[in-house]
């Protein structure tokens, strides 16, 4: 099938054919997660999911279909271990639009996922719902999800699908913002902490991109350890408008407010463009 992108020694370039849909999810990033750690070891707490109903728009209800053609049944298990690390209930609160087959799918997809643990909640939501959610998440590119604990939006989001290779910075942000507690590099706790203002890093990617997934991991794991970062995984396919804003040729590009950075790029590169 071909894509939006192209691949050449350089990168992922954009292409005249546009993808319909994200490629198969990236298992084996996804059964590396897996067979990390000791899933036996994990503290799962306690913790009502809560699906449909007040947390999901009437419409949004029937609209959306339980199954996910992105999640097989190979990918559930898989994710099932992964899952089983969990130590905090998760928030995935999405915005869509009822009508747009690309928020269809997203909905989709977020429900398969979320029944995999009780400690992911779910919550689908209309544009104009949620108030909150309206002003935190990036509305203007639907569909759009952002996590969240204890109400509080945790500057992880994702704008598009999370399917194909991107599935694996999915997985890796609902890891590191509710599995076991990591150790970072106190070099960059420090940088973190003299942040003096909030920084937005947006990542446009090509859902078939093998580099731009290590770019919103890097992106997303400052966001989750600083209140000075949110850092948004943009599917540049769906979004014309930012492609022909920014000029964007190929992935992975960054977007920090007005300045556009090329090519893959780690948590210190990054953390080196924030003021």
């Amino acid at each position: 099938m071909k894509g939006l992108y192209r691949r050449n020694g350089n990168g992922w370039f954009l292409s005249s054919a546009q993808l319909l849909f994200p490629v198969p999810a990236a298992i084996i990033e996804i059964e590396r997660l897996a067979g990390c750690g000791n899933a036996g070891q994990s503290k799962r707490a306690r913790h009502r999911k809560v699906q449909g109903g007040e947390n999901m728009s009437r419409k949004l209800t029937e609209q959306i279909p339980s199954e996910s053609r992105l999640v097989d049944a190979a990918l559930k298990e898989n994710l099932k271990t992964i899952f089983e690390r969990l130590e905090r209930p998760l928030c995935l609160k999405a915005v869509l639009e009822p009508d747009q087959r690309e928020c269809t799918e997203m909905g989709a997809f977020l429900k398969a996922v979320a029944e995999l643990s009780p400690m992911l909640e779910l919550q689908l939501l209309e544009k104009g719902e949620d108030p909150q959610a309206d002003r935190e998440l990036d509305t203007a590119h639907l569909p759009v999800t952002g996590l969240y604990q204890e109400g509080e939006y945790l500057g992880a989001a994702f704008c598009g699908v999370p399917g194909g290779k991107e599935i694996n910075s999915f997985v890796s942000a609902i890891l590191n913002a509710a599995g076991p507690k990591k150790e970072y590099d106190e070099k960059i706790l420090k940088k973190l902490g003299k942040l003096k203002k909030k920084n937005v890093i947006r990542v446009c990617v090509s859902l078939s991109c093998h580099h731009c997934q290590s770019v919103v991991t890097a992106g997303q794991t400052l966001a989750l350890l600083s209140p000075n970062v949110e850092c948004i995984m943009i599917d540049a396919r769906l979004y014309p408008d930012l492609v022909e804003q920014y000029k964007l040729s190929r992935v992975p590009a960054v977007l920090i407010g007005e300045a556009l950075y090329m090519g893959e790029k780690d948590m210190e590169e990054l953390l080196a463009l924030l003021r």
